[in-house]
């Protein structure tokens, strides 16, 4: 027996063996059915959000408890403020008491710092500056945040199925940021520590052991050279259990339940209620929150941290859509993190072992690339800069063969090709990170052109150069990473993460283009094969259903950041056409483009669901589109103005590069829509 499945068992039944009823029906007396993590009594009676079970509902409290809330998870469905950065806005009051105010770290520091002469000039001196004030004094915890605390680790405690979670998450992704060695080492340690659990005084035990946590978070992570993956994860794991692995370990849970169809037996359990695993998804997001707002007084930023915030995006965008201002800010934190923590430059790592400076790489790429998908998705200017940083793309190697080190990873690395690559067709959780560092320097540049001011007599040029480097570096990309040259294109495990790749190659090219015709009115047809090729891949691997998996939301995702745009541009070339004398500078295959677009418009109709983040932006987009296409396929006889004041609105709200120009004042959005109550 694994032992999350030997001590997820411990609440279920009381001192005498009889099975534990929630706290509703213990305090009424009623028969309880068990159900969790909901009993269906409650359900009935939409007492959901009282419904839990407390760990020692019978024991005394003292004065200082009674005063303060029952320790129950379901007091995670109450929406936390979304805001990671307030501290203030979880238990109502600061996160530390310091018996002496702590001295932050500052974290990296570059050549045009306060300490930069001294640093650059250390062996020229016989003096080193004074160092900091012990960044490390006794923090005493306020009660508030301690009973939060102890929530969430009760939620964590009874969350049955976390080990399954992890596991399916892990098989099925191949792309993870947080290392698999991580977050395996974390929850091994966290088993052990509620192994060692008593079941007569469990309250005092989680307040406890918050209280410990909050102290390890408060303290930098050490590192050192030399230092192997077991001393690497003793740093976070065991008595250093810190909020930044326990936030990680309840974002991957989130991830996983995200694509976890409703029906799933292993989280329905035979519940009736149709909405018990997007309950359980709601709790495990607003955990993940809490562990977030807890990290926001740490001394120190680090990849733990980064892992954390990027992990809290993808939930964001998922939660609330790809265009929430919500995902927005929380990316403006990671980007904070990445740059507190040196994460940016190799220049910082002499002190760090070789696999986790190859990890702390993958980190980077990971924030950089997010960063670019979401400044061309909302139309805004990256907030990470390619200029100031100073990464080498980490090796393509196994996580396996980099924590097992010596002569294995010699020989390894010997392996690899000049650029980096494995050679035998190895994929690993490394191999993507590599083409997308480089795809997202080109988007970048990309948006540089698109997005700021430049000079027309330069544009041609640069466009044709970004154009030529960007065909390079998918030419010189290994085969078994690109889906225009694999041979086999059924859906298989990674088979998500090859079309987004060559999508984000495809999409760079469109923008190129499409900046190219706005400015010189020149390019209309390379604009429209390349916007046809895209929404054929779309339609493709959006058509591919698997009833194991629920990936509407990655579907939506792909939909309106690739599809929609493409279809488009197909869109007003075709309104244009039908409605001007030829014969036309484009030739397009109308029937087929015309069923295609039917298609994609079929596909904005059913593919967010209500409820998921980009709902009610596929179903504005649907709307619209299908309005063109009505016109399109069933011509009304207009004036020229009339034909004019169409497109013109067509055209702003078809804006390639500014979503906001869409209206949103529609019945499809409420003026509340998108946003945490």
């Amino acid at each position: 027996m694994r032992n999350s499945d030997r001590h997820s068992s411990l609440p279920a039944t009381r001192r005498n063996g009889a099975p534990q009823s929630c706290e509703p029906c213990r305090r009424s007396k009623q028969r309880c059915d068990h159900e969790r993590p909901i009993c269906r009594r409650c359900a009935g009676k939409r007492l959901g959000d009282q419904c839990y079970y407390h760990p020692a509902p019978m024991t005394r409290r003292t004065p200082d408890q009674a005063n303060q809330q029952p320790l129950s998870s379901n007091r995670l469905t109450s929406q936390p403020s979304s805001n990671a950065s307030s501290p203030g806005s979880l238990g109502g009051g600061r996160l530390f008491v310091p018996q002496e105010p702590p001295s932050t770290l500052p974290g990296y520091l570059g050549s045009t710092s306060f300490s930069a002469v001294l640093t650059e000039h250390r062996n020229e001196i016989q003096f080193e500056p004074e160092g900091h004030p012990d960044p490390c004094p006794v923090l005493t915890v306020e009660p508030n945040r301690v009973q939060t605390g102890a929530e969430v680790l009760l939620f964590l405690y009874n969350l049955k199925d976390r080990q399954k979670l992890l596991d399916r998450f892990y098989l099925r992704t191949w792309n993870a940021i947080v290392p698999e060695v991580l977050l395996r080492a974390a929850a091994m340690s966290i088993d052990r520590i509620f192994e060692g659990f008593h079941t007569n005084d469990l309250i005092a035990q989680f307040q406890n052991l918050a209280t410990q946590i909050f102290q390890n978070t408060s303290r930098p992570m050490t590192i050192h050279q030399s230092m192997t993956i077991q001393e690497y994860c003793d740093t976070f794991c065991g008595p250093n259990l810190r909020w930044e692995v326990i936030g990680n370990l309840f974002s991957i849970f989130g991830q996983q339940l995200v694509i976890t169809p409703d029906n799933d037996p292993d989280f329905s359990q035979g519940s009736q209620d149709p909405r018990a695993k997007d309950r359980l998804l709601e709790q495990v997001v607003v955990a993940s929150t809490i562990c977030l707002n807890f990290c926001d007084q740490a001394s120190s930023a680090n990849e733990l941290l980064a892992y954390l915030q990027y992990n809290d995006v993808m939930l964001q965008t998922q939660q609330y859509g790809d265009s929430s201002y919500q995902a927005w800010r929380r990316l403006g934190d990671l980007i904070a993190t990445v740059y507190a923590a040196g994460l940016h430059t190799d220049g910082e790592d002499h002190d760090c072992p070789f696999f986790l400076r190859q990890w702390r790489r993958g980190c980077f790429i990971s924030a950089f690339y997010m960063d670019k998908l979401q400044a061309s998705f909302v139309g805004r200017p990256p907030l990470m800069n390619y200029r100031y940083c100073n990464i080498t793309p980490p090796l393509d190697l196994s996580d396996d063969v980099l924590v097992l080190g010596g002569e294995a990873l010699n020989t390894a690395i010997s392996e690899l090709d000049e650029n980096g690559w494995n050679t035998h067709g190895g994929r690993y959780r490394m191999t993507p990170s590599r083409l997308r560092f480089q795809l997202s320097i080109y988007r970048e540049q990309t948006l540089e052109l698109a997005l700021g001011t430049h000079q027309p007599q330069e544009l041609v040029q640069k466009i044709q150069d970004i154009k030529q480097k960007i065909r390079s570096v998918w030419d010189s990309t290994p085969d078994q990473i690109c889906y225009d040259r694999r041979k086999n294109d059924d859906f298989h495990d990674g088979y998500l993460t090859i079309v987004y790749m060559y999508l984000n190659y495809l999409y760079t090219c469109f923008l190129l283009q499409r900046t190219l015709m706005k400015n010189t009115n020149t390019g209309q047809e390379s604009v429209c094969d390349i916007s046809r090729q895209i929404l054929s891949i779309v339609i493709s691997i959006t058509s591919t259903r698997t009833p194991m998996v629920d990936l509407d939301r990655h579907y939506s995702w792909i939909a309106l950041t690739y599809g929609l745009p493409c279809a488009s541009v197909l869109l007003l070339e075709l309104l244009h056409q039908s409605h001007g004398p030829g014969p036309h500078n484009v030739k397009l295959p109308r029937s087929e483009l015309i069923r295609n677009l039917s298609v994609f418009i079929s596909l904005l109709s059913w593919v967010s669901r209500p409820g998921h983040g980009n709902y009610h932006t596929c179903k504005e987009a649907e709307k619209k589109l299908s309005q063109i296409l009505d016109q399109l396929l069933d011509p009304q006889p207009v004036h020229a103005e009339m034909v004019d004041d169409v497109t013109s609105g067509l055209s702003s709200f078809l804006d390639w590069s500014n979503y906001n120009a869409w209206d949103f004042n529609t019945e499809y959005f409420p003026a509340t829509d998108g946003f945490a109550p």
